[in-house]
């Protein structure tokens, strides 16, 4: 049963990222693209690597999972807010609406 409910986490954070993916392309602005991608990485992430876990069961594996999830946890969150300022220090403009290219 646990088995089969991590290979039910895996196909949902595949789903969740296909759709982010196709959400990623279908977005023109620069800083609408840094969010989806930082929500699909983590969300899909999460999910992928606690599935991996319900999996694998209790093991130095899942350990090892774990702690690539609290470090992905910590690390995606700043690098996200770090590209988002620097293009917005260096003076790169939101697109007004209605302007293509």
């Amino acid at each position: 049963m646990i088995y089969a409910i991590g290979q039910g986490l895996v196909i949902v954070s595949l789903f969740f990222m296909a759709v982010g993916v196709y959400g990623m392309l279908a977005l023109k602005d620069f800083y609408s693209r840094v969010v989806i991608t930082a929500k699909v990485d983590t969300v899909g992430l999460i999910t992928l690597i606690i599935g991996v876990m319900l999996m694998h069961g209790l093991s130095f594996f899942s350990l090892k999972l774990g702690l690539i999830l609290i470090f992905e946890l910590l690390t995606n969150p700043l690098s996200t807010h770090s590209i988002a300022h620097s293009a917005y220090a260096s003076g790169y403009k939101v697109r007004e609406a209605g302007t293509d290219d």
